[in-house]
């Protein structure tokens, strides 16, 4: 109990230096909790990144050279993708779906598309949830649900589409093949969902999504073929160039006739801004870190070294060096525990101002300061500053009760 009464009556005594060391606890631990809680929502926003966003490469085929009679020549795509060789790359690890597409012009006798013609374009996937226009936000499904390839003979059509000829969910639109020589070939396909596209984005409301089982019947191409891109979903977006190295190697592709084609420029391009944030905080926590640790020493070496004469007058008395260590701890801990206090409030304030900035900016951030990581800092904050006062008080309590009295006489 006097260890900690002459450490409290100490504090006050000595006012002046007491508040400057509280204002640099105060700084120092504000300064610490926000920029490890922005290092942590850097980090945690890079794992969510890279479940949510993910990336894509594309698989589509070469264009074949051709001479016309004429003596020009030309360029036409004539070798269509095989569903074995979709699977073979699809097996590989890392990849979690993929979603073939291929499109053709349609006709729908009685019906009016956005474009005022009779005329449309059906666009078959594997799974429409997984279209370029829908993962890049493009197009939205605002009624019903997607087309997945356990489904026959549904289809997604605009709002625009829906409008114009009075259309809802479970209503049947007949379509026939828009090329003479497939003329003959027809299908009803009930409405299984109503999609919105993004009003700055151009995007032809006359577009119908549909599985392929439609694309096969209205053209007679050959089932399990396709004639588009296929997009393959990885898993981890950061893995994304091995994955497509490694589907590169299998021989068993006749890779002349086809080519692949990287779609990672959505994630790149916030995981680049995260990295540069989080190597900057790291950069400023270590260097601010350094210099407090070496400013907070001297202060400490200061505060004791003037105490010279005092400490003399403890260990003349009986008082053992222990007990006049841990008053100086004592009055170390009595300025940082408050200091903590203050700080703590503070700097979460001032940290979900700056995790606001930074969703504005970025818009994966989400800046909190977790209980447990902040009891861990304070902790070590503890250690250290009892560690500095043992290390700035150990050359004073190295000498004799006598040699100190002397060298203040």
């Amino acid at each position: 109990m006097d260890i900690l009464k002459r450490a409290f009556l100490f504090n006050i005594h000595k006012k002046g230096k007491s508040l400057t060391l509280f204002l640099l606890f105060s700084i120092l631990t504000s300064f610490l909790t926000i920029s490890f809680s922005v290092l942590s929502a850097t980090r945690a926003a890079a794992v969510r990144l890279r479940e949510t966003i993910g990336a894509s490469f594309t698989l589509m085929w070469n264009p074949v050279d051709f001479d016309r009679t004429d003596g020009k020549q030309d360029s036409i795509s004539l070798i269509p993708i095989p569903q074995g060789m979709i699977d073979a790359i699809s097996d590989n690890a890392g990849i979690k779906g993929y979603n073939a597409q291929q499109s053709a012009l349609v006709y729908a006798k009685g019906f009016v598309f956005p474009s005022g013609m009779p005329y449309g374009t059906i666009s078959a996937n594997t799974e429409t949830v997984w279209n370029q226009n829908f993962t890049n936000g493009t197009l939205t499904l605002a009624e019903g649900h997607h087309i997945t390839g356990k489904e026959c003979d549904t289809a997604l059509i605009s709002r625009e589409l829906a409008k114009e000829n009075d259309l809802a969910i479970g209503d049947f639109l007949p379509l026939t093949s828009a090329v003479e020589e497939s003329s003959s070939h027809a299908v009803a396909l009930q409405i299984a969902g109503i999609y919105e596209s993004d009003a700055d984005m151009e995007f032809d409301a006359g577009t119908i999504f549909t599985g392929h089982d439609v694309y096969w019947e209205l053209t007679g191409r050959e089932a399990d073929t396709y004639t588009g891109r296929t997009d393959f979903f990885v898993t981890d977006p950061a893995g994304l160039d091995a994955i497509i190295a490694q589907v590169r190697q299998d021989s068993s592709i006749q890779w002349e006739n086809y080519f692949l084609q990287a779609d990672g420029a959505e994630y790149e391009a916030i995981a680049h801004q995260l990295s540069s944030m989080g190597r900057l905080m790291g950069i400023l926590i270590a260097l601010t870190a350094t210099v407090s640790a070496i400013v907070l020493l001297l202060l400490l070496v200061m505060r004791i070294r003037d105490r010279k004469h005092e400490a003399g007058v403890f260990l003349a008395v009986g008082i053992s060096k222990g007990k006049v260590i841990l008053q100086f701890m004592a009055e170390a801990a009595g300025i940082l525990i408050p200091a903590i206090l203050i700080s703590c409030p503070l700097a979460y304030a001032a940290a979900m101002q700056i995790g606001a900035v930074l969703q504005d900016k970025i818009g994966i951030i989400s800046l909190y300061v977790p209980v447990g990581r902040l009891l861990l800092q304070y902790a070590i904050e503890l250690i250290l500053v009892l560690g500095g006062v043992v290390a700035a008080a150990s050359p004073i309590l190295q000498l004799q009760p006598k040699n100190i009295l002397s060298k203040m006489s």
